[in-house]
């Protein structure tokens, strides 16, 4: 029989631990659904139906000139240690994100290429220069987490400290993290005190934890297991894809990253592997994000002419029978692994020597991250690209701009496209993103895209919960309560 939860106690499953929780660190999914407006909150949030920049720490804002933001902050907030929030610790946090040595993920992401310098005009009042035209500052600022003054300037933090309405009571490495309310929070009070946070891989364990009573909510339920009436399916703003490593021969030849999309049949695999409401993706971001170029053609599955561009590239002597390997991440979406298995077999169907090599998150990371080895092996990596922000800005910098940290293309074509695009506005901006997702896909071929994905949650028949397309990245944890 299933047991029920103290009516003050949540316990909530997801795929993996996070691997960090420093504030800086939030453009990582992971580490955003424990932290993210619920340890620690931002200047801004956006609104899950339109991505419509709306107020948290901040108030107010406004664009005194091109180089030039004001934020008005919030009266009555404070720290989970105490300390008072205001512009100094704003300034503070920002330049902490923005420090080359840390590393942080937000620094190296979503404000990648920018130079803010913050100054504190008054306690409630902060002014931000920017080196170039940011005509989406507070966009942006979306992604920036603020932490206490105190969070160490010099190094990553494991006990984050923020003004959210929960705060870290324990994290158990490799076991579990929780947190409580925190009682001088400035906002609406959660209805429940004290959540916890595991992770387990697989799907079936996290949805048989919901049936006995042992978690309330399960994310990340596979297609085969998500089949009750306590099941919600929703889109998660992630596309899934494969990234092709194309500076490593044979995959810097461009008829064979062609054939690597001919050779998939997407269809066979929506409604088997894949959710069946899954959709085919032409590009990295879904129709909502401005930018997105409705003209680029879905890949069809056609083996046969993937066969006849590998000979004719083996013909100018492209070493087309070098070994291939396929890095997956254990537990990245429900089937991940399944995935991959049904794609080799496609890709070896139409001519690849392909391996497959699935990895737990950590070594995951450092195949996605830079600095990659110059001697290392031609590779495609399974990961996937979410944009909840609304804005192409959000994707395409860093993922695919020659010093991206995640970018394994260099083409200055490319480059500049997607900077002057960063800097227009109104329907030039559209042009231009829409250009750059035209190149990166037709023209380059720098991904396989698969599917605009969607997830399954499940949720105790007691709990008031609707998961939205935010839901990957953040569990909002202060709008759950039980019937």
């Amino acid at each position: 029989m299933p047991g029920h939860a103290a009516p003050d106690t949540l316990t909530v499953v997801v795929t993996d631990e996070p691997k960090s929780l420093d504030p800086c660190d939030t453009d990582l999914s992971g580490n955003a659904r424990v932290l993210r407006n619920n340890i620690t909150e931002t200047l801004v949030n956006l609104s899950p139906a339109d991505g419509s920049v709306q107020p948290s720490l901040a108030t107010a804002w406004e664009q005194v000139d091109d180089l030039t933001w004001k934020f008005t902050l919030r009266e009555g907030v404070t720290f989970h240690d105490g300390k008072p929030f205001d512009a100094a610790a704003v300034a503070a946090a920002l330049t902490r994100a923005q420090n080359p040595a840390l590393a942080c993920e937000v620094g190296l992401a979503t404000l990648k290429a920018l130079v803010l310098t913050p100054e504190a005009a008054d306690a409630k009042t902060l002014i931000i220069r920017t080196d170039i035209v940011e005509p989406i500052l507070p966009s942006k600022l979306a992604a920036l987490d603020i932490g206490s003054p105190d969070t160490p300037a010099d190094a990553k933090s494991r006990e984050p400290i923020g003004t959210g309405p929960y705060k870290l009571a324990a994290w158990r490495p490799g076991q579990s993290i929780t947190l409580t309310a925190f009682d001088k929070y400035w906002g609406d009070k959660p209805a429940i005190q004290n959540a916890t946070v595991l992770w387990r891989a697989e799907s079936a364990v996290r949805a048989a934890m919901v049936d006995t009573g042992e978690a309330q909510i399960s994310y990340e339920i596979a297609p085969q297991d998500g089949t009750t009436a306590n099941d919600h399916a929703f889109p998660n703003a992630e596309t899934s894809l494969l990234r092709i490593d194309q500076e490593i021969a044979p995959l810097n030849d461009k008829r064979v990253r062609e054939a690597l999309n001919l050779a998939i049949d997407r269809d066979g695999l929506i409604g088997t592997i894949f959710h069946a409401q899954a959709q085919k993706a032409m590009q990295v971001v879904l129709p909502s994000v401005f930018g997105y170029n409705p003209d680029i053609p879905v890949w069809t599955y056609d083996p046969e002419k993937a066969r006849s561009l590998l000979e004719a590239a083996r013909a100018d002597g492209v070493p087309v029978d070098t070994e291939i390997v396929i890095y997956g991440r254990i537990g990245i979406y429900p089937n991940s692994s399944e995935s991959l298995e049904a794609i080799q077999a496609m890709l070896a169907d139409a001519g690849f020597n392909v391996r497959l090599e699935m990895l737990e998150t950590s070594p995951w990371l450092k195949k996605l991250l830079k600095p990659w080895d110059a001697g290392r092996q031609p590779s495609i990596l399974q990961t996937q690209i979410d944009n909840t922000e609304g804005d192409a800005v959000f994707t395409l910098p860093n993922r695919f701009t020659s010093d991206g940290n995640t970018s394994s293309i260099a083409d200055p074509k490319l480059d500049t496209l997607i900077s002057d695009a960063s800097k227009a506005t109104g329907g030039e901006r559209k042009r231009l993103f829409q250009e750059a997702f035209k190149y990166l896909a037709v023209d380059a071929i720098n991904i396989v895209p698969l599917f605009h994905m969607v997830t399954i949650a499940r949720v105790a028949p007691d709990v008031n919960y609707t998961p939205d397309v935010q839901a990957g990245n953040e569990i909002k944890l202060k709008t759950i309560s039980y019937r």
